[in-house]
């Protein structure tokens, strides 16, 4: 008996089904890993973003230190912060240096005011995501006669 003829197209219908299948399994593998790479870097650039503004938080306070009343580094004491979210403490200011003021007579040299140089600590934490920043600043303050170091 004599086999019909049947075409090639005819006999790979069932391949180009498979092939088909083969490519949407691998279609979605690359689609699942890019939504993931995508997530993972999401989650590192908002870490890197509380992390920076948790920074600009220490920063503000210790300027609020800084520029407020000069009788903080006559007695200096740990104080506590809240700013916009984050709280901490600001941590005594710590006497590095202290030199007379150039400039004036020797004559005078009691009343002779004086530049001390602080180092000031700021830790704060933003009560939301748990980020948090310790910051060291260097600060220079004319004094009058009487500040000790």
């Amino acid at each position: 008996m004599k086999r019909p003829f049947i075409s090639t197209v005819q006999r790979q219908h069932g391949s180009s089904l498979l092939l088909s299948l083969v490519m949407l399994v691998a279609l979605t593998l690359l689609v699942v890993s890019a939504v993931r790479m995508s997530n993972s870097n999401l989650k590192t650039v908002g870490n890197m973003q509380f992390k920076n503004e948790a920074v600009a938080a220490a920063q503000q306070a210790i300027e609020q230190q800084v520029m407020g009343n000069v009788s903080n580094f006559y007695t200096p004491v740990d104080q506590p912060i809240s700013i916009n979210g984050y709280t901490g403490t600001i941590s005594a200011p710590v006497c590095l240096k202290m030199a007379p003021v150039p400039g004036y007579s020797v004559d005078f040299a009691a009343s002779v005011p004086k530049d001390i140089y602080w180092d000031i600590k700021a830790v704060v934490t933003d009560t939301r995501t748990g980020a948090s920043a310790t910051l060291h600043q260097g600060v220079k303050v004319r004094m009058d006669s009487t500040a000790t170091c």
